[in-house]
């Protein structure tokens, strides 16, 4: 609006409110983010301390209070239209149709020139197909714990269940061990098993956030945009400063694993992240790769990455009436849990904390192929556009790039399930900066920029420089560069994501410590 006041703009939101992840109803007590205070910021509003007493931490409604009052205060509140649902998007001559269900379901249809994608990737909850029969109990996605926390408070709710070993698993579990309920958690032994969570401090000071959000930090981490300079070329390109960073990461790696207390012998061994501290190399020039396999799950975060925020939440998970077990369900027969096993659970409530699902359904197959934007499924239309933009080519280049300027990552460590890092080419983003469908870039089609996929641990930061980015292409305020550098970047980060963050770059452009880099390119235009 600042660029151009005269511009008509409508935000459409699923939810009642502002905050998308912070939105009212989705939160609860005990709900803290993993920054501390001072980190999630707007650069043009710092967030006010409300609690003294609560330190650094950053809390749930702070977060949404905060979110409020900055739409408010720029004018954005009256310009969203909240409760819409927008069911479907397609080209029409003059840039985008939407087809939007509003609160009371009725269908409504609007027009744009351009068009922000900016759903994120927490809109839209994935919930496996479960087998069920007479089913009685209240099953529920880990997204609805806030509208679902009075009724799960009631004194006749004492055994829950819950699906899933991302962190929002952890924090529900928490959550309902402090409620005083009788915890039964499920984590299927087929896929990448839990997440690598960091303590709140490194060595009892050094907040971890902060230490990830140094400038350090990005030399320490092997990163595409990061291969220029002295400290590059010291950390990454010499036996030595390898050997520097693994040592750096051992510690890290062994502070956190100390700090969950994976090695006192209980339920909570369960929990240790499954990237082996050993693999095998096809051959001993590989010899000092293996210093980076022995760094652990810390680096890698293969199932994601976490910060504990609580100061006794592995006491409470240790000490807590929570019982851990690695199976599937087979079957939810009226209040019982089936397990493959054959073991039967009892539940009065269920939550699957089962990550996220397709938040580009409002795209047909064929418009996600053409936009360059991730798909899950065996006959891809995207085959034929994949093969006229040479992507094949490409993304060879890009691999063999990536093992020259970072030989860390040449070879993968081993996995307890390796299946889960294996290449999918229909989940290949072709975005360029993350945020530019190549495909329109190509033509000069400046009407869509897809926003919020990029997971690091600063998202406010990056959100923000990534918007005025895109904002200023879609203004024609940008000249992008000619198609083959665009594709050679695009096909870079796809290389570089994947080696680096495993599973986890298998599904979303993640950069975790590497955001600097990333507004740095961002901000050099």
């Amino acid at each position: 609006m600042t660029l151009r006041p005269d511009v008509h703009l409508l935000i459409i939101d699923s939810d009642s409110t502002v905050g998308g992840v912070w939105s009212k109803d989705r939160l609860y007590p005990n709900l803290v983010a993993q920054v501390k205070h001072g980190l999630f910021n707007y650069t043009d509003t710092p967030m006010p301390r409300r609690k003294p007493e609560m330190d650094d931490k950053v809390t749930g409604d702070m977060i949404h209070d905060y979110l409020h009052k900055y739409a408010n205060d720029h004018d954005l509140l009256r310009r969203t239209r909240f409760n819409t649902f927008v069911q479907r998007v397609s080209r029409c001559e003059e840039g985008w149709h939407l087809t939007c269900l509003g609160p009371q379901g009725a269908e409504a249809s609007l027009q744009t020139i351009k068009l922000m994608v900016c759903t994120g990737v927490t809109s839209i909850p994935n919930m496996p197909a479960l087998k069920t029969v007479d089913i009685t109990v209240p099953i529920i996605h880990s997204r609805d714990l806030g509208v679902a926390f009075e009724a799960l408070g009631k004194d006749s709710i004492q055994d829950v269940v819950v699906v899933g070993a991302a962190k929002s698993a952890y924090d529900a579990v928490y959550l309902l061990l402090s409620m005083g309920k009788r915890v039964t958690w499920l984590i299927r032994p087929d896929g990448a098993g839990p997440l690598a969570i960091l303590p709140s401090e490194l060595l009892g000071y050094f907040n971890s956030i902060g230490v990830a959000s140094t400038r350090l930090m990005t030399y320490l981490s092997p990163s595409i945009l990061n291969t220029k300079g002295t400290l590059y070329r010291f950390f990454q390109r010499t036996v030595i400063g390898r050997w520097c960073i693994g040592k750096i990461w051992d510690g890290i790696t062994y502070l956190s694993d100390r700090h969950a207390g994976y090695s006192k012998g209980d339920h909570v061994a369960q929990l240790r992240p499954e990237v082996n501290r050993q693999r095998y190399t096809r051959n001993m020039r590989s010899r000092d790769t293996r210093r980076l396999a022995d760094m652990g799950s810390v680096f890698w975060a293969n199932s994601g990455l976490g910060v504990i925020t609580l100061p006794d939440f592995w006491s409470k998970i240790h000490t807590g009436n929570v019982k851990i077990i690695r199976d599937n369900i087979d079957l939810v027969e009226q209040n019982t849990v089936v397990l493959r096993s054959g073991e039967t659970l009892s539940a009065d409530y269920i939550v699957m904390c089962t990550g996220w699902g397709d938040h580009f359904g409002m795209f047909d197959a064929r418009t996600k192929a053409e936009l360059g934007l991730p798909t899950v499924y065996e006959a891809s239309p995207r085959d034929s556009d994949e093969s006229s933009y040479g992507w094949e080519k490409y993304d060879m280049e890009a691999d063999s790039a990536v093992n020259k300027k970072l030989p860390f990552l040449a070879e993968p460590p081993g996995l307890t399930n390796p299946m889960t890092n294996n290449v999918q080419p229909q989940r290949r983003w072709r975005l360029y900066r993350r945020s530019i469908p190549y495909s329109l870039a190509v033509k000069g089609d400046r009407s869509l920029a897809i926003m919020g996929q990029i997971h690091t641990v600063q998202t406010p930061l990056v959100s923000e420089v990534q918007s005025f980015w895109s904002i200023l292409y879609l203004l024609g305020e940008i000249n992008l560069p000619n198609r083959d550098i665009m594709a050679r970047e695009i096909a870079d980060w796809n290389a570089w994501t994947r080696k680096r963050y495993l599973s986890q770059g298998q599904k979303f452009p993640y950069s975790l410590y590497d955001f600097l880099p990333v507004r740095d390119l961002l901000l050099s235009v």
